[in-house]
């Protein structure tokens, strides 16, 4: 038998030294994966167990959509008896969704048959309801660049959109808003202001002033969402409820108010004036009743209006007082016990101060004997410089500054002008003579009437106020804060003035504001009106007075500047006061007064 093969030629066998490494290597990738095993389960354990709250918690704040503001609904200005004057209504803007809109939609007609599908029937159908033009209907639903929000239509009413939602147009949903309005058009529209496009801040008149108080606070809600966007139904939500603001109650009378503003417009036009202001203050608690202004403006369209008519003039416009203003020269001399309502004058046309000065008075007349009350009577330009002459320069100011002038009153409204009241010091030679008739000092309408307001209470001067408090929206009431009364002159003083001022109206130059039935105290004024090149321009003409006079209720203030078809205050003003104040007088129940007046001579 032949032995075995030992040629020196073949190849000795060895084990295969491949499948060593292939085990080598399954055992490498198997410790490996191990170890991922490990790493994963250790990451399990602590996600599931050792994080898993705060985990879940960015889980759930990544599905929380962003905040959506709840608004809150702005206060409404209420006049002294409640009757809404601003408002804010809800309103909706309509909003599309290009990347959905109309997708099938269809809308049937009662038999069952389809009238309206696509785009086009969906572009059809809000386009009626709306109001609007279909082609930008059709350009809001198709909006592109990627966009998903697209306004169809804005500050249309919730029945309005209930009627839209109703036809189940894809992708179309709403945002809430609210919406300014002011019922009675133009009715206070210089004092109430307005506010911004959303109605959310005020940006003149109470509207502004009151903000604070008016807008509320705002609140939010977030809902749990799906990849898509989408609301997950019974998903997390959080909501914080909007605050509505206060209601702010003013102590305007709204009937005495569109009086006012319709005889202060009706007296702009007779007379070709540039504006008329008509002021109406309660005696004793200085409300104001009215503040009337021609031109007005709608603050529902407010951006149409002229810019000059934007705010109230009866405080932001200065002008010269002119004879008004001689009840302060006439209380300071009485006061200071230099004159007594009798005191007898001569009193000539023309006449020439201690320094050189000469005045006149505004018609020809002959010599005239005249009381203290016949100067104040007859509107005497020269003896009122004859009596405020034995008045020191200091005694003349500090008067004036008592009664107001050269200080804002502090009411409720922007802008109000403090008026221009120079130093006793500044006064020029000529100066320091005209203050005593109203010229070279400027007060606005309200400041004027304050003087008057001071008289009729008795010597104590009470600042204006336009508001009379504030209303939660659960109803609780907070009443404005009122500054303390401050004498100014003496009550026995006060009434001298007042017999002196019916005698105006009974025997002078206010013939015109009589009121049947009533005793009433007032004084004209025709005054220079300064113009901007530092010169005059026309007149600025003036009634000021108060009823009943033997129990003082209203004062009335009514200024017209440059009239051009009469100018006289006894011609323009006196016959709007009259028609003002008859109608407080008999709105507010004021009787008639039970005795005659009993006046002062004034001549002898």
């Amino acid at each position: 038998m032949p032995g075995p093969d030992r040629s020196p030629h073949r190849t000795p066998h060895r084990p295969a030294r491949p499948l060593v490494r292939h085990e080598r290597r399954a055992r490498l990738i198997l410790a490996l994966v191990l170890a991922l095993l490990v790493v994963f389960a250790g990451r399990l354990v602590q996600v599931q167990a050792v994080d898993a709250e705060a985990v879940a918690q960015q889980a759930l704040a990544d599905r929380m959509g962003m905040e959506q503001p709840l608004l809150a609904q702005r206060g409404r200005i209420l006049d002294a008896s409640g009757q809404v004057l601003a408002a804010s209504v809800e309103r909706r803007d309509v909003i599309a969704d290009p990347q959905i809109a109309a997708e099938g939609y269809e809308r049937e007609d009662a038999d069952g048959e389809v009238v309206a599908e696509g785009l086009e029937g969906a572009v059809a159908d809000l386009a009626g309801l709306l109001g609007r033009d279909p082609a930008d209907v059709r350009a809001a639903l198709t909006r592109g660049g990627g966009s998903r929000w697209s306004v169809v239509a804005r500050d249309i009413t919730p029945e309005l959109w209930a009627r839209v939602k109703a036809l189940g147009v894809a992708g179309i949903t709403s945002e809430p808003r609210f919406s300014r309005t002011y019922p009675g058009g133009d009715l206070a529209g210089n004092v109430l202001g307005y506010t911004g496009g959303d109605g959310d801040a005020g940006l003149g008149g109470v509207e502004a002033v009151m903000d604070d108080e008016l807008a509320g606070t705002d609140g939010f809600q977030r809902v749990e969402r799906g990849r898509m966007g989408q609301a997950i139904p019974m998903g997390e939500s959080q909501r914080v409820e909007p605050v509505p603001g206060s209601d702010v109650r003013l102590t305007i009378d709204r009937d005495l108010q569109w009086t006012a503003q319709e005889r202060a417009a009706a007296m702009r036009e007779q007379a070709g004036a540039e504006w008329v202001s008509v002021v109406a203050l309660e005696v004793g608690t200085g409300h104001v009743l009215a503040l009337a202004e021609s031109p007005t403006v709608d603050p529902n369209d407010f951006a149409s209006a002229d810019p000059a008519a934007l705010g109230s003039r009866a405080v932001s416009d200065v002008f010269e007082p002119g004879s008004t203003s001689k009840v302060v020269t006439a209380a300071a001399a009485l006061e200071e016990g230099v004159v007594e309502p009798l005191d007898q004058f001569e009193v000539p046309y023309t006449w020439e101060a201690a320094n050189g000065q000469s005045f006149r008075d505004s018609h020809h007349h002959d010599l005239e004997r005249l009381t203290f009350a016949g100067i104040l009577g007859e509107s005497s330009n020269t003896g009122t410089v004859r009596v405020g002459e034995r008045l020191t320069r200091e005694q003349r100011h500090d008067y004036m500054r008592r009664f107001g002038f050269g200080e804002r009153t502090g009411i409720e409204l922007p802008g109000e002008t403090p008026g221009i009241l120079a130093a006793a010091d500044d006064w020029d030679g000529r100066q320091q003579y005209t203050v005593l008739f109203g010229q070279g000092v400027s007060v606005n309408a309200l400041q004027a009437a304050e003087v008057y307001a001071t008289i009729a209470n008795d010597g104590v001067r009470v600042p204006p106020r336009l508001v009379e408090g504030t209303v939660d929206p659960d109803g609780t009431e907070h009443p404005a804060d009122r500054p303390p009364g401050v004498r100014v002159v003496s009550p026995e003083t006060a009434q001298q003035v007042s017999t002196m001022l019916e005698g105006v109206v009974a025997d002078g130059t206010g013939d015109a504001a009589a009121i049947p039935g009533y005793r009433v105290a007032g004084k004209t004024g025709t005054a220079e009106a300064p113009d901007d090149r530092g010169g005059y321009t026309g007149y600025t003409s003036s009634f000021i007075g108060y009823a009943p006079a033997d129990d003082p209720q209203v004062v009335v203030a009514v200024v017209v500047q440059r009239p051009t078809n009469g100018f006289y205050g006894g011609q323009v003003a006196a016959p709007v006061f009259k028609d003002v104040m008859s109608y407080a007088l008999t709105a507010r129940g004021d009787l008639p007064s039970s005795e005659p007046a009993r006046l002062y001579p004034q001549t002898w």
